[in-house]
């Protein structure tokens, strides 16, 4: 037995020596295979840049002298001519970077020094072409353009370009191969580490541990559940004093039994202690991260449940009060700024109201609420003008929580203050704006009392065009009156005319028979 005894204590000291020594020839041969992989990473690079460079030679240098100097010479446009003489001025510049990259390749800078020249004659040809647009030689132009230089200068780039292409795939290629090798290599010592390793290391951890993982599987277990299910503080995992595992599982629960104790007594504020944010994410599904999720619902359903009702009542007050006033502008307009402004804990109102007049439309300040007199004296506002007119021609709603140095103040019994928030809401219905409330305050507008605005906007402006139809339609009563009086009168004086005209027929006709009698007594007589 001592015998025994010993050996297993000697084999688990020889495992892990040898574990070690796995580990140290791995990390220097991770090392060497690291080396590999970033020396040819860099030949890759530098393969695709010297390859990208070769091919713009063609796609970005020939072809923008090729286009630049055609459309120059058709149209005299020198902005056609920019790409030709840009790709002049890189040309020097990138034959020369690639000729440097492949120096570090040890590669012969006599096929790149060929066609560095191809293009420096074409570049000089490309010029004299434009000398000979400028000079309008059209057809001296037309005869270079048939010689298809650049025809000449892209073969020479197939005869001298290509190689270098070919050889960088080549380099890149090889550069693959060693690359992939050292991954692979990398990869099977891996696998060979985790092959021997990880069993040897099982059995050494097995073997120091096994006994106490037998003694604390059970708090273990008492543990991992009282985290995953009830609530998981995210410490440390500490489970080598059972009374501590055991007495941390009462409290939970205790506090899970207040918590819900409270929520059921309409006590959102209740807290969970212990929650916060750092944790919160590991309990999700914990019965503490589920029974705030509920209280927060429940919190949300009350907040919401309120506003709607804040909503509901301050809209059918206001509906009331548009209705009962609706007959009177000034007693609407001033009615509502005054309900708005109030119903908001705001401090300042103005209603601008659309009007028009011989110069077009314009807003008006129809009704405010505690303005100061600097804004009180801007009555009339033009369509487009501050932010009033600019908010009209946009027809949507504007928040503002840094107000224009100057804009306005609210005056008290204390001095004067700068508000902190001001809401624009366009008063529109059917689309069409009818006006414009300003409201300023000195705490922040929440989106639901904005909502509730531009809800309560439509029906100021129904009921402003029902005012302006109630308008119209009195002034064409009243214009109809006016033209049925004067038509009556004219009849009047018709009538009055036909009786003297009839009068004068009738005296005329007298006249005349009295003549006829004359004339036949005269003619009896004689």
């Amino acid at each position: 037995m001592k015998l025994l005894s010993f050996i297993r204590k000697r084999s688990i000291a020889g495992v892990i020596t040898v574990v070690s020594l796995l580990l140290i020839i791995n990390a220097g041969l991770i090392y060497y295979n690291k080396t590999i992989i970033v020396r040819n990473t860099a030949i890759i690079q530098k393969s695709d840049l010297i390859g990208s460079q070769v091919g713009l030679l063609v796609y970005e240098l020939l072809h923008n002298l090729e286009m630049g100097i055609r459309g120059y010479g058709v149209t005299k446009d020198t902005n056609l001519l920019s790409p030709a003489l840009d790709a002049i001025n890189v040309a020097d510049d990138r034959f020369g970077e690639i000729k440097m990259a492949l120096d570090s390749q040890q590669y012969d800078p006599t096929q790149l020094g060929d066609l560095h020249k191809a293009y420096k004659e074409y570049i000089n040809y490309v010029l004299e072409m434009k000398r000979v647009a400028d000079l309008d030689s059209m057809q001296r132009f037309k005869e270079m353009i048939k010689e298809d230089r650049g025809l000449q200068v892209f073969m020479k780039w197939i005869e001298k370009g290509l190689p270098i292409i070919e050889y960088e795939k080549a380099l890149k290629a090889k550069a693959n191969i060693e690359y992939q090798s050292a991954v692979n290599n990398n990869l099977y010592l891996q696998v060979f580490i985790l092959l021997i390793g990880l069993p040897t290391l099982g059995y050494v951890i097995y073997k120091i541990q096994s006994d106490e993982r037998q003694r604390l599987s059970l708090l273990v277990k008492l543990e991992e559940n009282n985290r995953r299910y009830i609530f998981n503080p995210g410490t440390e995992v500490v489970v080598t004093n059972p009374e501590h595992v055991i007495g941390n599982s009462i409290v939970n629960l205790q506090q899970a039994s207040e918590f819900i104790e409270n929520i059921s007594e309409g006590k959102y504020t209740a807290q969970w202690t212990g929650l916060s944010e750092a944790n919160q994410e590991l309990n999700k599904t914990s019965l503490a991260g589920r029974l705030t999720n509920m209280r927060a619902q429940l919190e949300q359903m009350k907040r919401e449940e309120e506003r709607r009702l804040w909503t509901n009542e301050g809209l059918t007050n206001f509906s009331e009060i548009v209705r009962n006033h609706q007959s009177n502008l000034t007693e609407l307009t001033t009615k509502v700024i005054q309900f708005l402004t109030q119903y908001l804990g705001a401090q300042q109102g103005g209603l601008f109201v659309l009007r028009e007049d011989e110069t077009g439309p314009y807003l008006d300040l129809t009704a405010c609420f505690a303005f100061d007199r600097k804004k009180f004296a801007e009555r009339r506002i033009d369509i487009g003008v501050g932010l009033i007119g600019q908010a009209y021609l946009e027809g949507e709603t504007t928040l503002l929580t840094k107000l224009p140095q100057g804009y306005t103040y609210i005056t008290s019994g204390m001095g004067q203050t700068t508000p902190t928030c001001l809401v624009i809401v366009p008063m529109k219905y059917n689309g069409k704006i009818e006006a414009i409330v300003e409201i300023a305050g000195l705490e922040k507008f929440e989106d639901y009392q904005i909502a509730f605005l531009e809800k309560a906007g439509e029906f100021v402006a129904s009921a402003l065009q029902g005012v302006r139809t109630t308008e119209k339609m009195q002034e064409l009563l009243l214009v109809s009156q006016r033209q049925t009086e004067e038509m009556r009168a004219t009849e009047e004086e018709l009538r009055q005319n036909l009786e003297e005209l009839q009068a004068t027929q009738e005296a005329m006709a007298r006249k005349q028979e009295e003549m006829n009698r004359m004339h036949s007594h005269e003619n009896r007589t004689n």
